[in-house]
């Protein structure tokens, strides 16, 4: 699970951490806001992450001030995002736009770059993301956490905390290119994000109770997920031809969907741990297939889908599992629904709350180039997931392989890694 470090301290392999803020560098006209919808609000408890890793030939030259003057001028294009939450009178939250920045976090690392790509469990790429939750004080705390390290050979980790309060995972990505494209000494514009672009069609209006969202006990003004089990991360890499293709029957020219199988390898795995009950439903997040628009903007637009079976998913094949979660049904606007109805004063998770898949597969996470150059390595995941579990989805640095990362009960993890060496998906 996540690492959340105390300011000014290091953890594990990281050291020497030193905190300052950076913003915008023209002022928010006073009195301007950012009013969350009602997904934004279901989504409150959860954060993004993500940490690129870069070679020292392209990263030796890049300083602090650098780094920082590229973050000020992406700011000045998403200014609201380092805006402080705040409650109306109601209690429902909101974002004033008081330029009160971001957390900017500096680290040291003794190994090298390579040192550090040779750990198999890349769940270790957590050290290099900074996390602190919104609150107690909601005035106080930062949306977003940058942390640069600079490793032994000199080359550079960029890892990001995002609040997903203000948008998805696509979003994220969307700001750190942006933010790359800077660094290349490139212009950017990020159209603000209107009313029209938050909303979207309901497919399902016959959905009334959501499947893929659960109510929790409140946290109040501390947003940390409740749980009662320790959660931890694995993250791998796979070959598609080798560990993904043989699970699921070739016809002809059709094209193998590969997140698809991986989940339905995955949710076998998992159901055969977790005998009482089984996981018979699980949620699908990934980017609206019918929204035709390029990502040029800070929202919260992700397809929450809901797939339910009536049949015991350990004795079921792949195949079945796959036709299954290709008719998953779209859950997004009741689940926006539930977060407008209750206007930010319950609290919610959808990561999690019923086994969860996120498929990252389509975004190129490497076209962040800096100088010309990709990040040798990507790491993806989500801060303050339910109990029954996430699993990511996306794309490796080598077009034939995929990254799993897999967030789950402590007490499961060694059990569904036996599983997946049963059937191939790591090495035994």
């Amino acid at each position: 699970m996540g690492r959340s470090q105390e300011k000014g301290q290091g953890q594990g392999p990281i050291y020497n951490m030193r905190l300052s803020t950076v913003g915008a560098t023209r002022a928010t006209e006073t009195g301007t806001t950012h009013e969350p919808t009602g997904l934004d609000l279901a989504m409150k408890l959860h954060y993004l992450k993500a940490a690129y890793i870069y070679t020292p030939e392209m990263a030796r030259h890049l300083s602090v001030t650098h780094v920082k003057e590229a973050m000020f001028k992406l700011f000045d294009q998403i200014a609201w995002t380092t805006g402080r939450l705040w409650r109306r009178d109601s209690g429902r939250p909101y974002i004033k736009c008081n330029d009160c920045g971001a957390r900017f976090v500096e680290g040291e690392c003794n190994f090298t770059v390579e040192e550090w790509l040779s750990k198999p469990n890349r769940s270790v790429d957590e050290f290099l993301v900074y996390h602190q939750p919104v609150g107690p004080e909601l005035p106080f705390s930062p949306l977003i956490y940058v942390q640069m390290t600079r490793f032994k050979c000199r080359g550079l980790a960029f890892g990001l905390s995002w609040a997903n309060i203000m948008g998805d995972s696509f979003s994220l990505l969307y700001a750190f290119n942006l933010w790359a494209k800077v660094l290349s000494g490139e212009k950017i514009y990020s159209p603000e994000t209107s009313n029209l672009d938050r909303r979207f069609p309901n497919p399902n209006p016959t959905v009334k109770d959501p499947e893929s969202i659960k109510q929790v006990d409140p946290v109040g003004d501390l947003w940390i997920t409740p749980n009662n089990k320790k959660m931890t991360s694995y993250s791998f890499n796979l070959t598609v031809a080798d560990q993904i293709s043989p699970h699921f029957p070739a016809k002809g020219d059709d094209q193998i969907p590969v997140f698809e199988i991986l989940a339905g390898i995955i949710w076998k795995s998992i159901a055969k741990v977790r005998e009482d009950p089984e996981p018979l439903t699980v949620t699908i997040i990934r980017k609206d297939p019918n929204d035709l628009k390029p990502i040029r903007s800070i929202r919260n637009s992700q397809m929450i889908s809901s797939v339910h079976v009536d049949f015991p998913v350990a004795e079921a094949s792949v195949e079945e599992l796959v036709r299954c979660i290709e008719r998953a049904t779209d859950e997004r606007c009741g689940v926006d629904e539930i977060g407008e109805r209750c206007d930010g004063s319950l609290d919610f998770v959808v990561y999690g709350a019923k086994l969860t898949f996120v498929d990252l597969s389509e975004v190129d996470l490497y076209e962040a180039k800096v100088m010309g150059k990709s990040p040798e390595s990507v790491y993806c995941n989500v801060e303050g997931i339910g109990e029954e579990g996430l699993v990511v989805v996306y794309a490796a640095a080598k077009l034939e392989e995929r990254v799993v990362t897999m967030t789950l009960p402590e007490e499961e993890m060694e059990r569904v890694k036996s599983e997946f060496k049963k059937c191939g998906l790591i090495a035994p």
